[in-house]
């Protein structure tokens, strides 16, 4: 492996523990309006400095959660209601009657096994990194003793390989209905590989297939625009050594799925996203999330009866 392979190898690797930690840090919230689902995250977590320090024990997450906020205003609220989220749409799809289900990036994603009574008979495939992908398959046998028949572990840089070739030759089928989760990484891409990976869901899925991805706004990704906590937000993936490459003009995702044939399903903002999954059972704010990042929803039109109502 070269310097600069290493070098994104662990960045991944960091920046998935970030998340990870976000998501253990909520866990325990006692309002379960305003608690994080991901009720695995911290046992993918070994106990080290900084917040994963923290978040391992259960009685200092509170002051977790503060530290995040006081490091990235926005950052664990945007992490709450991601999750939220999309774990909604995956519901939904799986009613559905998805057949695949493929994590793009996974990191230390735990879907596949929070929602194991639901995905037994849905093919799964979690895609990354090798270095990433090596390091989760520990964390995975580690926690449940064995890696579950129920997941296909895809290893590759996508860098260096086609995702079409590298999802074959585990075994996706292209005909199958499938939902793709792709959260956290388009920021972090050129256009041309966002097009790439939006033209293969078009071209090599079942119809009614769909993609569920967050991506920034143009306005943050090259500094023209301050949003709450894009300036703690900007100097983080600076420190990281992973800028953010990728963003949309705010309103203009229809012009983006347009051009790949997708139908919008939804595109939801900071504003709502904070409204749906950031107020407590008393009905007040818990947070505000991100204020530079939307979730976008998109669907592979079916040709018999039509899908993807904007929403």
């Amino acid at each position: 492996m070269g310097l600069e392979e290493g070098t994104r190898a662990r960045t991944a690797r960091n920046t998935a523990e970030a998340f990870a930690s976000l998501r253990a840090a909520g866990s325990s919230v006692r309002d379960v309006q305003v608690r994080n689902p991901d009720h695995l995250a911290s046992r993918f977590i070994v106990l080290g400095p900084r917040l994963s320090g923290l978040v391992k024990v259960p009685a200092l997450r509170p002051l977790a959660r503060r530290t995040a906020e006081r490091v990235s205003p926005g950052a664990y609220y945007y992490e709450l209601a991601r999750v939220k989220h999309i774990d909604q749409v995956l519901s939904e799809e799986l009613e559905l009657g998805i057949e695949q289900l493929v994590i793009l990036g996974a990191g230390f994603d735990t879907r596949a096994y929070r929602f194991v009574d639901r995905l037994s008979a849905v093919g799964v495939y979690e895609l990354d990194h090798p270095v990433t992908a090596a390091l989760k398959q520990a964390r995975v046998r580690r926690v449940f003793g064995v890696l579950p028949h129920h997941v296909t572990y895809v290893c590759s840089d996508l860098e260096r390989e086609d995702l079409g070739v590298a999802l074959q030759r585990a075994g996706y089928r292209a005909a199958a209905r499938t939902l793709f989760i792709w959260s956290g990484v388009s920021f972090y891409l050129s256009t041309e590989a966002v097009d790439s990976v939006l033209e293969f869901v078009r071209r090599c899925s079942g119809p009614g297939s769909s993609i569920v991805f967050d991506y920034h706004y143009q306005g943050f990704a090259d500094g023209t625009h301050e949003y709450y906590g894009s300036r703690e937000g900007r100097r983080r993936v600076e420190e990281l050594g992973e800028p953010c490459i990728f963003g949309i003009e705010e309103g203009e995702l229809s012009v983006l799925l347009e051009r790949h044939e997708l139908e919008l399903v939804s595109d939801v903002g900071p504003a709502e996203l904070g409204r749906r999954y950031l107020i407590r059972s008393d009905g007040t704010a818990d947070g505000r999330p991100f204020g530079f990042i939307s979730i976008a929803h998109a669907r592979v039109p079916d040709a018999d009866t039509g899908t993807g109502a904007a929403g």
